[in-house]
């Protein structure tokens, strides 16, 4: 009996967790999907948005199903995609949705046990795959310990992974040339005895699968392995011994970057890791100090300016200081960028590399998305466009 609480406390800590690190929409204290928001001061004009090709778009999975949303930078805001229309989907937040090279979106639901898929137009519509027909993905109905990033795709988006974490298993699937799912001959593979799969992480090649564990609430391996061009994933020797816990990579191919926090549970580590990729996968791991604790990374796409945003351990309101730094990509130094006086429980990039979006949390709470032109300053002193937020998985878009 005391396991069996202990496991469903855990559980219900850590959908919390990735509710508040998946935070949805909702509009600004007012209906449901009707409204958008600006930042007051102004904010900082762009360009780009719109509703045509090449804007950058939102997609969330909420308790109200599938909302879509562009960020028109001129005007300063984030508002209804127009003609996105109504897409059902069982009435639940999601917890994972993955993107596979601005051409497909899928969304897990352990609740249903099944991922649906769309395709994105470049107006920022969604067409159901399959003739609305989910992919039956039983495991995920028993699997809700997974991690932000236990559904992910890799780099050339060909290859959608999903962790099972009640048998301690990776699904790997094909993605067809119309986004149908196939899943792998050699899949699910089955990770070594007693390691217990919470997050995952592919380098910016798409050479490297990179599967970190969970030991109570901590991180205390990373498991590695190479990804064969049909997607077979090989072991590169045995798991090496570090903290961390959720990792990006930056899409050289050098670097993967990543904390050994989480949003729920202090750990206290007041360092970033950085891990040097050798030719054979195996990371070589470093620290750098923080400021704070950090509890969530999101690194830029190599758009020339290789900059990591760090999101400290939230306080009280559900928010923490926002630390950023300037990646070299021949040392994996990190140096600090002055300045930012933002805060926020996480982010991330979109596609292009020139937009953070953070999410505000108030109360523990989503409860905005901001949206920063990093191209215009680094330091993130004034929101570009702000719209309200709730809980949901959600991924940004730029479309071609």
């Amino acid at each position: 009996m005391t396991m069996k609480v202990r496991a469903l406390l855990v559980a219900s800590v850590l959908l919390a967790e990735i509710w508040l690190a998946g935070c949805g929409h909702y509009t600004c204290g007012t209906t449901f999907g009707a409204s958008s928001c600006s930042p007051s001061g102004g904010g900082v004009s762009q360009g780009g948005g719109g509703t045509g090709t090449g804007a950058t778009y939102l997609f969330v999975a909420d308790a109200g199903g599938i909302q879509g949303e562009v960020l028109d930078a001129t005007a300063g805001t984030i508002k209804i995609t127009p003609g996105f229309g109504t897409v059902s989907v069982p009435n639940v937040p999601s917890e994972w949705m993955a993107i596979a090279n601005a051409e497909f979106m899928y969304v897990g639901y352990p609740s249903t046990g099944q991922i649906y898929g769309w395709s994105i137009a470049g107006s920022g519509t969604l067409t159901f795959l399959n003739g609305g027909t989910p992919f039956s993905a039983p495991y995920l109905v028993s699997s809700t310990l997974g991690g932000s990033q236990a559904m992910i795709t890799n780099p050339a988006g060909t290859l959608l992974l999903v962790l099972d974490t009640t048998l301690d298993q990776v699904h790997v699937y094909q993605i067809g040339t119309a986004g149908l799912l196939t899943e792998g001959s050699t899949s699910p593979v089955t990770m070594p005895s007693g390691f217990k799969p919470y997050n995952m992480a592919i380098d910016g090649l798409g050479k490297y699968l990179y599967v970190s564990n969970l030991v109570g609430l901590r991180t205390t391996e990373v498991a590695t392995y190479s990804i064969g061009s049909a997607g077979a994933l090989t072991a590169v020797g045995s798991p090496i011994l570090t903290p961390i816990q959720q990792m990006q990579g930056e899409s050289s191919g050098k670097f993967m970057i990543g904390t050994s926090g989480g949003t729920i549970f202090n750990t206290g580590d007041q360092n970033l890791y950085v891990g040097s990729i050798g030719q054979s996968g195996v990371l070589t791991v470093t620290q750098t100090p923080t400021a704070g604790v950090p509890a969530g990374v999101a690194v830029q796409p190599n758009t020339g300016g290789n900059i990591v945003y760090s999101f400290d351990f939230p306080g009280s309101a559900g928010n923490g200081s926002i630390e950023g730094f300037q990646l070299s990509l021949s040392t994996g130094a990190l140096t600090a960028i002055a300045g930012i006086t933002a805060s926020g429980a996480n982010g991330r990039f979109d596609q292009s590399g020139k937009y953070l979006f953070v999410v505000e949390s108030s109360n523990n709470i989503a409860s905005a998305l901001d949206a920063y032109s990093v191209s215009a300053s680094p330091a993130l002193t004034t929101p570009l466009a702000t719209v309200g937020w709730a809980p949901g998985a959600w991924s940004v878009v730029d479309t071609p």
